[in-house]
């Protein structure tokens, strides 16, 4: 590698790690909103109430696949080709996104509407099909504020995300919701803080879209036509990726809910939330980590690429292994904080932390399929839905909550798995996995050693003890990797990027 492509490897790990670190305190803030949004939804509203609105949520955000065409990636690759052809503004890219998604938001969202009004008779006032008829319309309020936060990210200003989705979005969110609950609302509580925390970040998401851009020049942008439509065909592919991926995702909480009922939809949504730690790890690199990955592949090709994901790739299960380890030792007296019987759902939070542990980090491959492979990817993702499908219809009745989970871990494993035939058959480069194993192993051995002292079916509270045996495997994990770092010389960087 010659100096320049040193540098530019160096100013790319610096600028995605700064992105991540920002990303990451800004989830931190986030944790608190959320912890006590979860608390007031698992205590005050019970977990039949609490999974009638997860399963309307889990339908707003299966709609932002279709809806959104897969716009929050592809954005950066309109962008990067409008200014390499300098014809129009770049914010007359990011109009033409918006009125695609909104579209496609709208009338997904009456179709939803509709449809529920069809099966009960009439508007619904209470239960799942009242969450999912007010929810729908957030779609249009997703995918938007999708597009204007990945178009500031273009431009390197990820504050707008941090900021947004951690304090603006969550924070009014719960402020609403109990504020609900104590005006003696409470069936339409949850429903208004979902509504409320969207709008504030759409605006405040606008707001960041015209400092990152200065003027809009909206009063020259006309949508044209033709132009949109060739737009929306090119995003077809990658678009089903979205929704399958998205469906998928979601499928195993729509199962446990038609299969065994709103309260253990509720107890399973719980252990999903609980997972969601090890998710914002993956989308704290996402923030610039995703349109640097575009420009590589542009700039560089597809093995230079394949190379500077393997090495994010491990740094990334060096940070998931420490959350990995948490859950396990203390996440069935956590499940418990909640309220009773959510203790119940700890089994299904091991696995699904699991499931996403492995396709946070090796899903990194998923962006080459984005760029390069759109209907290859297309394939991986049906066979993964179609296989998480069936073993959940299979699993859920004999296993319950656990079923579910388990068939979510075997479709990942086995997305991963046909993931690295294709990219090594179609494009001859993968995303090596050993660059993973150092963390892997010494998270491994340090769990195996807090196993040996804490037995975390034993209670469903904590006990003064459980800070300490965590805190002892946490240390000695750490440890374990830095002997590896010092023996090996290796560092956990990202390289190969170019920053742009």
């Amino acid at each position: 590698m010659n100096e320049a492509a040193g540098n530019d490897g160096k100013d790319a790990h610096r600028l995605v790690l700064r992105g991540a670190l920002a990303t990451g305190a800004g989830f931190l803030v986030k944790l608190g909103a959320r912890l006590g949004f979860l608390l007031i939804a698992g205590r005050l509203f019970g977990a039949a109430a609490f999974g009638a609105y997860s399963i309307g949520v889990a339908a707003v955000e299966s709609g932002v696949g279709l809806a959104g065409l897969s716009l929050r990636k592809v954005i950066f690759q309109l962008l990067d080709a409008n200014a390499a052809a300098g014809k129009r503004p770049a914010t007359h890219v990011v109009a033409d996104a918006g009125v695609l998604v909104l579209a496609a938001s709208g009338a997904l969202a009456l179709a939803i509407m509709a449809g529920t009004v069809a099966v009960v008779g009439r508007v619904p006032v209470e239960g799942a099909p009242a969450a999912l008829f007010w929810l729908a319309p957030m779609i249009a309020g997703q995918t938007l504020v999708d597009v204007t936060l990945a178009a500031s990210r273009w431009r390197h200003a990820i504050r707008y995300e941090v900021v947004g989705r951690s304090i603006v979005e969550p924070y009014t969110q719960f402020a609403v919701a109990t504020a609900g609950w104590w005006a003696g609302v409470p069936g339409w509580a949850l429903i208004a803080g979902y509504w409320a925390g969207n709008i504030t970040v759409n605006a405040y998401a606008l707001l960041g879209l015209r400092r990152c851009f200065g003027n809009l020049d909206l009063r020259s942008y006309r949508p044209e036509r033709r132009r949109l439509v060739g737009t929306a065909r090119g995003l077809a592919p990658n678009t089903a990726t979205e929704v399958l991926g998205g469906v998928y995702t979601r499928a195993d909480l729509y199962i446990v809910g038609a299969l065994l009922g709103a309260r253990w939809a509720g107890v399973y949504s719980m252990a999903q939330q609980l997972r969601t730690p090890l998710r914002q790890v993956r989308q704290s690199f996402d923030g610039l980590l995703v349109p640097l990955v575009a420009r590589t592949l542009a700039e560089r090709g597809p093995a230079a690429t394949a190379r500077a994901i393997a090495a994010t790739v491990r740094l990334l299960v060096a940070v998931q292994m420490p959350i990995l380890l948490a859950i396990v030792t203390v996440g069935r007296p956590l499940l418990g904080a909640f309220g009773p019987g959510f203790e119940r759902g700890y089994p299904a939070l091991i696995l699904l932390a699991a499931a996403e542990a492995l396709q946070g980090s090796l899903g990194l491959g998923d962006l080459l399929f984005v760029y390069l492979l759109p209907g290859a990817g297309l394939r991986l993702a049906a066979i993964a839905f179609v296989t998480g499908i069936v073993l959940a219809l299979l699993l859920v009745p004999p296993l319950g909550i656990a079923g579910a989970a388990a068939a979510m871990l075997v479709a990942t494993v086995c997305q991963a798995a046909l993931r690295r035939w294709t990219l090594s058959a179609r494009l001859a480069h993968r995303v090596p996995v050993a660059f993973g194993a150092p963390p892997v192993l010494a998270g491994l051995a340090a769990l195996a050693a807090t196993l040996m002292l804490y037995r975390p079916l034993a209670t469903t509270r904590f006990a003064p003890g459980d800070a300490a045996v965590l805190a002892a495997g946490l240390g000695l994990y750490a440890l374990l990797l830095a002997l590896w770092m010092r023996w090996s010389g290796e560092r956990l960087s990202i390289t190969g990027l170019s920053p742009g």
